[in-house]
């Protein structure tokens, strides 16, 4: 972040408003100091660190096979601690993103590496324009971003039951104005490129750590 855009630790000062500021010690999110607990399997190299309830963190879970919740806290423990943030596309989830970006920019994550965040749509219409511009500075804070459109199937479908991106995903081809298939046989545009980004990005990081060591 430049220098015009450094902010006060202190929540209650009148300099800049209250969601702007750097949370606080209590506003911050726990830092895990053992390996998140999680089922038996491969683990993830992708940490999905929801912003608050209702995020969206479960169904990106079912669909991004290397991702994982990270059960609200920073996976500092992990030997891939890398994380995206999620929020719902709305004033109350941005708020809520923008303050675990900056806990990160505080270095009080433990160590983790913050890859950027994710929205997801709160509904079918085009966001208001103030919300867009709140997106923006989020944005901004996370150091990429990524939109998961609006999905309508996803409120009459299970997580189990949706496809998953794995790296090797290949789109099925769809013909000319024939009807995308459901999020149950093939998953949907904008999951699958967050996906191919987000992995893309872990993949460098943890590029970068493993050359350094």
């Amino acid at each position: 972040m430049t220098s015009a855009h450094k902010l006060p630790s202190d929540r209650s000062s009148n300099s800049v408003p209250g969601w702007l500021a750097a949370p606080t010690e209590g506003d911050r999110s726990p830092v895990w100091d053992t390996p998140v607990p999680r089922p038996a399997g491969r683990a993830p190299v992708i940490w999905l660190l929801g912003a608050h309830g209702g995020a969206g963190v479960s169904t990106l879970e079912s669909m991004w096979a290397p991702a994982a919740d990270s059960r609200r806290g920073w996976p500092a423990a992990d030997a891939a601690p890398f994380v995206v943030v999620v929020a719902r596309m709305h004033a109350a989830g941005l708020d809520a993103a923008h303050r675990l970006c900056l806990q990160h920019q505080a270095g009080a994550v433990g160590g983790c590496s913050l890859l950027g965040l994710v929205t997801v749509a709160a509904t079918p219409d085009k966001p208001a324009l103030s919300l867009s511009r709140r997106r923006e500075l989020v944005a901004a804070a996370a150091g990429a971003s990524w939109h998961i459109d609006w999905i309508p199937e996803l409120l009459t479908t299970t997580p189990p039951e949706l496809a998953t991106w794995t790296p090797n995903y290949t789109a099925p081809v769809v013909k000319r104005f024939a009807r995308p298939p459901a999020p149950t046989d093939a998953v949907p545009p904008s999951v699958a490129t967050a996906a191919a980004e987000v992995f893309g990005a872990a993949a460098e990081r943890w590029r970068g750590r493993t050359t350094k060591s």
